[in-house]
């Protein structure tokens, strides 16, 4: 797994455990329920970041589509 795989899954449980009422640590932070917002920003950063990784390892360019509309077959 790498950094961000491994972030993703921290927040994913931070945020699981903020959304019951509890609150959790997450480095040097301690979050509680109104902390949502900043994990979910975290969270959609790090999945982000994630995807770009894991793209990459597959071989493709991550965020980049090409279209020929040339119309030569």
């Amino acid at each position: 797994m790498s950094f961000a795989t491994d972030q993703v899954a921290l927040l994913q449980d931070a945020y699981r455990k903020v959304l019951a009422g509890q609150s959790v640590r997450y480095g040097e932070r301690m979050l509680v329920r109104a902390d949502a917002a900043w994990i979910s920003a975290e969270l959609d950063k790090w999945t982000r970041r994630a995807n770009v990784e894991a793209a990459r390892a597959a071989g493709r360019t991550p965020g980049i589509a090409i279209a020929d509309f040339g119309g030569v077959q």
